[in-house]
């Protein structure tokens, strides 16, 4: 039986996987959003391309729509099954999670290090009498840096306040 504090707790913590599993299904909506206009658009501008008949460039059209839309359909798709994951905690909630960050951590990791080399690049070209898109040198870090806090920290809630299932039998 739990105590008020231990049951404030629970209810607390209920809450903030709701939160959480609210932004995963927004960010997975998002991204469907993005892949419907991926998929339009190339075939929105079919009629108005220059050479060949409709015919002859649909499939241009259908390459250019699988390319820009695969990516984001995959991480929608991702992201809604960790939404369900958050929305009702089951037993492989904790190593979903630390793939997921795990991968993102790597992924932000090597943005920060091109990041990194493309500023030192930029200011060596700009010594030189160069670097007119220098600024474009910290892009990566923009994106990267969010990343990596979002992925340590996420790692690190997942180490500490999802319970591990390690050693349990289901339904115990």
């Amino acid at each position: 039986m739990l105590d008020g504090r231990e049951r404030r707790l629970v209810r607390q913590m209920t809450c903030v996987l709701r939160f959480l599993a609210l932004c995963h299904f927004g960010w997975g909506t998002l991204l469907f959003l993005i892949t419907g206009w991926a998929t339009l658009s190339p075939f929105l501008v079919l009629r108005h391309m220059s050479t060949g008949t409709i015919w002859s460039n649909l499939s241009g059209s259908f390459i250019i729509a699988l390319m820009h839309a695969l990516f984001p359909a995959v991480l929608g798709v991702w992201m809604s099954i960790l939404g369900r994951r958050l929305w009702s905690p089951a037993s492989g909630l904790r190593t979903t999670l630390l793939w997921t960050h795990g991968i993102l951590l790597v992924l932000g990791s090597l943005a920060v290090a091109v990041g990194i080399y493309s500023v030192g690049a930029a200011e060596f070209s700009s010594a030189r009498g160069g670097g007119l898109l220098s600024p474009l040198a910290y892009v990566p870090l923009l994106f990267g840096v969010p990343i990596v806090v979002l992925a340590i920290c996420s790692i690190a809630i997942a180490l500490t306040v999802v319970p591990s299932t390690r050693g349990t039998r289901p339904g115990s």
